[in-house]
């Protein structure tokens, strides 16, 4: 079967998407969103390897949030040339809401009509490359987040206080993803968000919710005390203001 252009194999997947009712907002992200996809694409073996790759690469660049992984995952067939027909409509996906995330996994491997598709599927999705220790690192990551959230709302702070930090040592928490868990790589990943803000002159305040965080992720039973209650929610926002 012969592999549609990149651009036509967008045009398709775009105009599917349509017909299944999905909001004008979540295809403007889809286009944007699969764009990048296609442009990173453009540089690798155009195979599976090649299409996991720039997944990968390209999920980089974007929140942490599943509807992109399921973009990726419903796009395979129509860049791959297995979709050349528009499926028709299912119930489900009718009734479901306007959100790509929402609307059916078409490329689910349990929706794929052979052995093949499937393991081609599977091995462009970035699940199939995980492993035991980042899933272990993952969950250490999650639990820490939630005793740290837990203790600052003990402390008072109110919920924008919470969300900025957290969104905040969430990033550190992704700069190092791919890292050994050790204090070198934490301090190389505070480097690293550090050079993202664009006034030196706040990053102290960065530096500081990075240490309060340590103690946490250590499991230091003294971290509660190591909250920086001096931290309010302006100085957070104007660390991120330009």
């Amino acid at each position: 079967m012969s592999r549609p252009s990149p651009d036509a194999a967008l045009d398709q997947f775009l105009e599917d998407l349509r017909r299944r009712d999905v909001a004008t907002k979540q295809l403007t992200l889809a286009r944007h969103f699969l764009r990048h996809l296609l442009s990173t694409l453009r540089d690798l073996p155009q195979d599976g390897i090649g299409y996991r790759k720039a997944s990968e690469l390209t999920l980089r660049n974007f929140p942490d949030d599943a509807q992109f992984v399921n973009l990726i995952r419903e796009f395979f067939p129509y860049w791959s040339g297995e979709t050349t027909a528009a499926p028709a409509p299912r119930p489900a996906a009718v009734a479901a809401p306007a959100a790509i995330a929402s609307s059916g996994t078409l490329a689910a491997a349990g929706e794929a009509s052979s052995l093949d598709e499937a393991l081609r599927r599977m091995e462009a999705d970035p699940w199939s490359q995980t492993t035991l220790a980042q899933l272990e690192r993952h969950i250490h990551q999650l639990k820490c987040l939630g005793r740290y959230i837990e203790e600052l709302r003990k402390a008072g702070f109110d919920d924008a206080n919470v969300a900025l930090r957290l969104k905040l040592v969430k990033l550190l928490l992704y700069s190092i993803r791919d890292s050994a868990a050790n204090t070198d790589s934490y301090r190389g990943g505070v480097d690293k968000v550090l050079v993202l803000f664009p006034r030196q002159d706040r990053w102290h305040i960065f530096v500081s919710l990075a240490r309060e965080f340590f103690y946490f992720l250590a499991g230091d039973p003294e971290a509660p005390s190591k909250v920086q209650k001096q931290l309010g929610t302006a100085d957070l926002q104007g660390l991120m203001a330009a």
